[in-house]
């Protein structure tokens, strides 16, 4: 729905971009966030989404070098763009961190800050969007692959034809657009927290696409460098900043765009994140406003107007048949998944709690997830209940107290 107020000043939060090649100050750069003072005068407390594969390690020696006390920063080593969006769910709702384990789970150990309590992000840097992008891609190349092998099993494929079919799966012109919308719906999240953050990402040379005088399609390098991965990033952050070196080896930032007008335009030899906390300090005493992301909310208010007004003027719309038999095929698979969950987990429920925890230590050994939530794969989850069966349908249930005694 949507959200309105008078005009009036309010309290500032800074929103950077930063891209560049490898070794052009990046991570760095955002990480300066840590050297950044709250309007009480403590220190900033920094969530570091890593998704470079220890891309800030080496710097932190020069951070603590300088006085910053590293319990300040919480670093979380991710590629799964999923994973990003369930941390910013956790700063939203205003809860808990709890420390991982060597697999990646959640222990009951609350991450705490170095004044000792529960650890709240101040600013938020999400490091490789690009490997984000990549990983978002291959998730849905994999998913075209499940689409096409239920479109062969209802052609009747068999041997190569069907190989042939589920391997030579490709992304679709909707998954792209799936992609971008998955892009733009990051940023906006993030702008939605009411913090401070910073995304980078690789460059890669701009291509435009034009069409030759026998009327082929070809792509031509513009000469500019732009963000790799999802497209229009740039588009709803504050301040751009492409990160180069000279001719001297000097890190510069090209700051293409800057609504906050500390750089707007300039190119800054050894540039500071440091020179924005007069954006901060500017407006400290002023009232936060906080936009929050309403995209998907506005896809589905779209969508619904849209119905409305087809059925309203030209009545029910023409049934197209692809979209249909498409539309059938997803509603099966994830009909046998949500199936396949809910015999899992009613076989689980019906366990005691030690055999419960003898289950999850099966699953681990036979490396199987625990948490069904953000499984999409049939395979996996068809492996579980196996797991689950061979092990537990053919003994005895008991209470809790009971087995507990006579295993005593």
């Amino acid at each position: 729905m949507a959200k309105a107020r008078k005009a009036s000043v309010t309290r500032s939060s800074l929103a950077f971009l930063l891209y560049g090649e490898q070794f052009t100050g990046k991570s760095t750069m955002a990480l300066q966030f840590a050297y950044f003072k709250r309007p009480d005068g403590k220190p900033f407390r920094v969530l570091y989404l890593d998704a470079e594969a220890g891309s800030v390690d080496d710097y932190l020696g020069d951070l603590e070098a300088d006085g910053i006390n590293l319990e300040n920063i919480y670093i979380v080593y991710t590629q799964s763009l999923g994973e990003v969006r369930q941390y910013l769910t956790k700063i939203k709702n205003n809860e808990d961190f709890y420390a991982l384990d060597d697999e990646g789970n959640e222990t009951e150990e609350v991450v705490l800050d170095a004044d000792g309590n529960p650890f709240r992000a101040d600013a938020i840097v999400v490091d490789g969007t690009s490997i984000l992008n990549l990983t978002t891609k291959q998730g849905l190349i994999e998913f075209s692959k499940k689409r096409n092998r239920v479109k062969a099993d209802i052609d009747g494929l068999i041997g190569d034809a069907k190989l042939v079919k589920v391997e030579g799966a490709g992304l679709e012109l909707k998954d792209y657009q799936t992609i971008n919308f998955k892009g733009q719906d990051l940023i906006l999240d993030l702008g939605a927290l009411g913090i401070h953050y910073a995304v980078t990402a690789r460059e890669a040379d701009e291509k435009n696409t034009v069409k030759t005088p026998d009327g082929k399609t070809m792509s031509i390098e513009t000469g500019r460098k732009v963000p790799e991965g999802f497209k229009g990033l740039a588009y709803n952050v504050k301040t751009e900043i492409r990160m180069f070196k000279n001719e001297d080896d000097i890190i510069c930032a090209d700051v293409k765009k800057d609504r906050t007008n500390i750089h707007p335009g300039e190119i800054v030899e050894n540039p500071s994140l440091l020179d924005w906390q007069a954006v901060i300090d500017k407006t400290s005493n002023k009232k936060s406003f906080v936009i929050s992301n309403a995209l998907t909310k506005a896809v589905d208010i779209e969508q619904d107007i849209y119905s409305k007004e087809i059925e309203g003027k030209l009545g029910s719309p023409k049934t197209d048949t692809k979209t249909v038999q498409k539309d059938k095929i997803v509603s099966a698979v994830n009909s046998n998944i949500d199936v396949l969950k809910k015999e899992i987990i009613s076989k689980i429920k019906a366990l005691s709690a030690v055999r419960q925890n003898k289950a999850r230590q099966l699953l681990k050994e036979a490396g199987l997830p625990i948490a069904l939530k953000n499984i999409a794969d049939v395979s996996v989850l068809e492996k579980i209940l196996k797991v689950i069966k061979d092990n537990f349908d053919n003994e005895e249930i008991f209470d809790d107290d009971t087995e507990t005694n006579k295993n005593e």
